[in-house]
């Protein structure tokens, strides 16, 4: 019997996700270039803008909720969120935008190590602020839907589910949707804590992390953080070494973690004295 590798898997997936026709861009000043994916409710496709010479993406999707997620994203102009440079209908009646092209990887590709994931991670957090700020709820985050660009830049991608606040939840990713039937801060507060349960799977975080995630994934909204600052700057004061709210140390706990913040200048000291200690042995023998 002989078994497919990995790598033929994931083409035979990538084959049935994509769209059995191309777009029809006749009338339209792109040149279609290749398939690059699906998601979000629509397919994105690389194509050439033959007016101003620059390759995009262009995401097709058959209803008009495009426009409606197009709109949203050009309210929300921020470094981590893709910006959109024009929007139509094909001739079929499909309706597109295009979209600047994203040289990256997804967070869930990510390696590396934990404080440079959390650092990655309060970027996130900072953008899904600034959509809460303007009244918008992402609605569907996940680490596949964040783009980790060639220069450390973190986008969250694929607002094809984003909706103002307080309106009826649509869809989600299980593992990442909140229990509560409407779309507040809270909801992508909730998916901003699975990601986080993400990234320090399988690490030596301590469990000051653990219970950040715990708060951030409560299952009453009131009792997650108010928001994705807030989260953020919790994230930061682990990162500094200092106590975070979510958590209450045990005496061992406080102990390690102020070792961990103060470890060079303790080291010294100790170095300094065990010499102390070995001279004065010496000059006493």
């Amino acid at each position: 019997m002989s078994y497919l590798s990995d790598q033929a898997i994931e083409r035979l997936r990538s084959a049935a996700r994509q769209p059995a026709n191309p777009p029809d861009l006749t009338g339209t000043r792109y040149r279609l270039i290749e398939w690059i994916g699906s998601g979000g409710m629509g397919a994105v496709y690389k194509v050439e803008d033959t007016a101003l010479g620059r390759v995009v993406a262009l995401k097709v999707v058959e209803d008009s909720g495009a426009v409606e997620e197009a709109r949203i994203i050009a309210g929300l102009e921020h470094p981590g969120i893709v910006p959109v440079h024009d929007a139509g209908t094909l001739a079929d009646g499909s309706v597109f935008y295009a979209m600047k092209l994203v040289d990256g990887s997804p967070l869930s590709e990510i390696r590396g190590a934990l404080t440079d994931r959390l650092r990655l991670f309060q970027k996130i957090c900072e953008t899904v602020a600034f959509a809460h700020s303007r009244g918008v709820v992402h609605g569907d985050l996940k680490p596949s839907n964040i783009m980790i660009g060639a220069f450390g830049e973190a986008l969250v991608m694929d607002w094809g589910l984003a909706a103002r606040v307080t309106e009826p939840v649509r869809a989600g990713t299980i593992g990442y949707l909140a229990p509560e039937s409407l779309l507040t801060p809270q909801s992508d507060i909730y998916a901003l804590g699975a990601i986080l349960r993400d990234l320090i799977s399988n690490t030596n975080a301590r469990p000051a992390l653990h219970s950040i995630v715990a708060k951030a994934m409560a299952d009453s909204p009131g009792d997650r953080y108010e928001s994705a600052l807030d989260l953020r700057d919790e994230v930061a004061r682990y990162l500094a070494g200092e106590p975070v709210r979510a958590h209450r140390e045990t005496f061992f706990e406080r102990a390690g973690r102020l070792f961990a913040r103060h470890r060079v200048a303790i080291l010294l000291v100790a170095a300094y004295l065990a010499m102390r200690i070995l001279l004065l042995i010496i000059l006493h023998r």
